[in-house]
């Protein structure tokens, strides 16, 4: 055990602290432009363009068609690349300037015929899923690459979330700055531009300083499974699907939240801007980072399985005010106790994969991040259709589409069954899930003792 112990303690300095913070503005740039995509798409296209809803809903069906086969494909061909910057870095720096340009023209589609705005929204999401997959999914993969110890991982996780939940609170507060009426198309183009500018500095920061690949995993890129074998492997194996499920949950979850919650503070909440109502989630996001440090110093001591499911506990009792608040004050209170459990949801849920994965290169003497990671965002984007799909109907069958023409139509029901119960729902499964999940504390202890031994054989090997 105090073999084990020096020897994390030597791989904690591996990085310096510039290359650890160099790399979590990766994460920012992430859930900057990504978040912002997510949280106003909807609304642009719906509101803005006036796009019926079956239409969004059907390009959202088929952009999940598309991902079944890009995130998977993209995964497994990284893992399998081999170039003088490595696995990873090649990617990134191919998806950046597409990614950019998608983020400006998205909000300038044809108006006045559904049927081109439908195509133009379709070609849009293609393109966007695909260049942001080429810059996300590599830095995903680097992560449990890059730092392999428990007290390292926490540190950049750590730093991971900080920094991604900035991108997150600016890209709720942001557009506030620029999108005044959400009929008004010109706020949103500005806001696409800034954007763009912002995650464009991020990700040229990152790729300079961050973006690095170890040693010993040089030869990493020699696979025994062809595509489909490789992909049917990681699909047996039982601790990836639970966690799956468990992040498919939490993406849904924060995908209702986003759609739902300028349209809860419109009509519940009476407020006026969208700049108020992005406060909403960014304080929820604030108080979520500032108790990582109390989840780090849980996850270490207890253990991610134990502490990750107490989090979800305090996170949907939490939520329960919101059945009947009414007034913004009411409101910005619940949302601060919602964000100590939250923190702890952020904190592991982009955690405890690391593990799925150390077991799997037990298993088969490589590391299959991307493939992994392929997998997780094919779901990610599917739990996007989930929420348009989940909004939709709680729309349509509590009378949303009469609201528009008249507001008298009662639609209070309706957003309140989507900020409470459909996210309880989803939590409840995931903790089902958890408590299947095979990596108690103790287990993870056993898996890193093991890898240590591989890594030296692996990097004795590339030398």
């Amino acid at each position: 055990m105090s073999d084990l112990k020096n020897q994390q303690e030597v791989e904690i300095q591996r990085f310096g602290k510039l290359q650890k913070w160099s790399f979590g503005m990766g994460s920012f740039a992430q859930f900057f432009i990504n978040s912002a995509f997510n949280t106003w798409v909807f609304s642009f296209y719906f509101t803005a363009v006036g796009l019926p809803v079956y239409y969004i809903i059907l390009a959202y069906v088929l952009w999940t068609i598309w991902n079944a086969i890009n995130d998977p494909l993209i995964g497994i061909i990284s893992d399998r690349t081999k170039t003088r910057w490595g696995r990873r870095k090649p990617y990134i720096m191919l998806g950046t300037i597409p990614v950019l340009i998608i983020e400006i023209i998205l909000w300038m589609p044809p108006t006045g015929n559904h049927v081109l705005g439908f195509f133009y929204l379709l070609i849009m999401l293609f393109c966007y899923d695909t260049f942001y997959t080429m810059i996300a999914l590599p830095y995903d993969s680097l992560f449990p690459e890059l730092y392999t110890s428990v007290k390292e991982r926490a540190e950049v996780n750590t730093i991971k979330q900080i920094l991604a939940t900035v991108g997150l609170i600016l890209a709720f507060l942001v557009p506030g700055f620029f999108i005044g009426e959400l009929t008004e198309m010109s706020g949103y183009l500005i806001n696409g531009i800034i954007t763009s500018i912002i995650v464009g500095l991020s990700l040229l920061f990152s790729i300079k300083w961050g973006v690095l690949e170890r040693e010993e995993f040089k030869l990493d890129y020699k696979h025994e499974f062809k595509f489909f074998q490789g992909l049917k492997y990681t699909l047996k194996n039982k601790g990836f699907v639970l966690y799956t499920i468990m992040f498919f949950l939490y993406e849904y979850i924060l995908l209702v939240l986003a759609t739902v919650v300028p349209l809860f503070g419109e009509h519940i909440l009476h407020v006026e801007s969208t700049f108020e109502t992005g406060i909403l989630l960014g304080l929820m996001f604030i108080v979520g980072i500032i108790t990582v440090m109390i989840w780090r110093k849980l996850d270490v001591k207890y253990g991610s399985k134990n502490i990750y499911a107490v989090s979800m506990i305090l996170y949907f009792a939490a939520t329960l005010p919101l059945l009947f608040v009414d007034t913004y004050i009411s409101a910005l209170i619940t949302v601060i106790f919602m964000g100590f459990g939250f923190g702890g949801m952020l904190y592991f849920i982009y955690l405890i994969i690391a593990d799925v994965i150390d077991e799997d290169e037990l298993k088969t003497g490589v590391r299959r991040e991307g493939a992994f990671f392929g997998i997780t965002n094919f779901f990610m984007r599917l739990a996007m259709v989930l929420s348009i799909v989940t909004v939709g109907i709680v729309f349509s069958t509590t009378g949303w589409e009469e609201y528009v023409k008249n507001p008298g139509v009662d639609v209070i029901f309706g957003l309140r069954l989507l900020v409470v119960v459909f996210p309880g729902i989803a939590l409840g499964i995931s903790l089902l899930c958890l408590y299947f999940y095979p990596f108690p504390k103790n287990r993870v202890e056993e898996i890193k003792s093991q890898l240590i031994e591989l890594h030296q054989k692996k990097k004795e090997r590339v030398q």
